[in-house]
C-alpha cells in the first residue's frame, strides 16, 4: 500500500542510536525510543568512527568531479540534493545510488565505502552513480527521511531521458542507516502518485537490487516486516565484530535469512573480525559488490 511522504505509519519501541537522546517522537516516526536511554555521544562516537574507517577514499581526488554536483531532487529542505556521475554510453546505462551513514544525525554524499573503487569500477563499466544527501532527524522524523530518499529515486527516474538512464535498471546501496535506507526503498511499497499534477511524483520509486554495508540495528523492526517474495536481490557486507552492538554481524545474518526464506538472491560476505565468510579468494568488497550489481543489471 502506497504511503506518500511523512504519512502515519504505527511506531515500534527500541533502544536504538537512531533517535536523539532524549527520544523525540514524531507523528509518522517508523519507530521510537522507549525503553533504557542511550548515550547519543557513545552512539555518535562509535558510528563517525565506523564511517571513518569505511569511507576514507585511498587517493583524494582520484574519481572525477560529479557531471552534476549539488543537483536538487526536491526543494523541501537544503540537503535534497546529490551528485551525479554519468556514465559514457551510446544507450541508456543502469543507475547505483549510494545513500551514506551517520545514524540519521550526520554524515554527508562525499562518504561512500571504499569510494575510488567503487565509483570508478561503476562508471568504468558503463555504469551512472548517484550519491545522495537527506535530511537528519533533527528536522525530519525515519519515515519522513525515507520518503526524501524516495523522492530522490523518482527524481532520477525522471530524468532518465535527458540524463540517458535506463529506468529499468536502477539499484541502491548505502552503509549502516544508509544500509537501512536502501533496503527501506527496496522492498516498500512503490512511492508513485499516477493521480499528482506532478512530473517526479508520478514516477515510480522501486529498484531492481540493493545493497547494504555494516547492517546496524533496526533492521527486525525497520525492514523485516517489509519484505516479501519477490523482492530485488539483496547484497550484504559487514566487518563489524560482535563487541560492536550497534552493527553486530547477528543483523546481517537476519537479513541474510529473511531473504533466503523469501527466496530473494542474496549475498552475504564478513570480515575477519566476524564468523562471517568473506569474499573469495583474490576478491575484495569493491569487486563482489561491483559483480553483484553487474549481474543484476544483466552486465557481463
Amino acid at each position: 500500500m502506497k504511503q506518500p511522504r511523512g504519512s502515519k505509519s504505527m511506531p515500534f519501541r527500541i533502544p536504538i542510536l537512531l533517535a536523539p537522546l532524549g527520544g523525540n517522537r514524531r507523528r509518522g516516526e517508523l519507530f521510537e525510543v522507549g525503553l533504557s536511554p542511550i548515550s547519543m555521544r557513545t552512539i555518535a562516537f562509535a558510528l563517525l568512527l565506523t564511517g571513518l574507517l569505511l569511507t576514507q577514499p585511498a587517493h583524494a581526488g582520484a574519481i572525477p568531479e560529479p557531471t552534476r554536483a549539488d543537483e536538487k531532487y526536491d526543494s523541501k529542505h537544503p540537503r535534497n540534493v546529490l551528485d551525479f556521475w554519468s556514465a559514457k554510453s551510446d544507450k541508456p546505462a543502469p543507475l547505483v545510488v549510494w545513500f551514506h551513514g551517520g545514524g540519521f544525525t550526520q554524515g554527508d554524499k562525499k562518504s561512500i565505502v571504499d569510494r575510488d573503487n567503487f565509483v570508478n569500477g561503476l562508471l568504468g563499466r558503463g555504469v551512472h552513480v548517484a550519491s545522495c544527501n537527506y535530511p537528519f532527524l533533527k528536522d525530519a522524523s525515519y519515515e519522513q527521511i525515507m520518503g526524501h530518499c524516495g523522492r530522490a529515486i523518482q527524481f532520477l527516474r525522471s530524468k532518465a531521458k535527458e540524463w540517458n538512464i535506463d529506468p529499468n535498471r536502477i539499484g541502491v546501496a548505502g552503509a549502516s542507516a544508509g544500509a537501512l535506507i536502501s533496503e527501506w526503498l527496496g522492498y516498500h511499497a512503490d512511492l508513485a502518485n499516477a493521480a499528482s499534477a506532478e512530473a517526479v511524483e508520478k514516477c515510480s520509486s522501486t529498484v531492481v537490487a540493493v545493497g547494504g554495508v555494516q547492517q546496524p540495528m533496526g533492521t527486525e523492526e525497520m525492514i523485516k516486516p517489509l519484505m516479501k517474495a519477490g523482492g530485488p536481490a539483496l547484497f550484504l557486507f559487514t566487518t563489524a565484530p560482535e563487541s560492536d552492538s550497534v552493527h553486530h554481524p547477528k543483523y546481517a545474518k537476519l537479513m541474510k535469512s529473511l531473504a533466503e526464506d523469501l527466496r530473494i538472491p542474496v549475498e552475504l560476505y564478513g570480515g575477519p573480525k566476524n564468523d562471517i565468510p568473506g569474499p573469495p579468494a583474490g576478491e575484495t568488497y569493491s569487486s563482489v559488490v561491483l559483480k553483484f550489481f553487474m549481474k543484476q543489471f544483466g552486465i557481463k
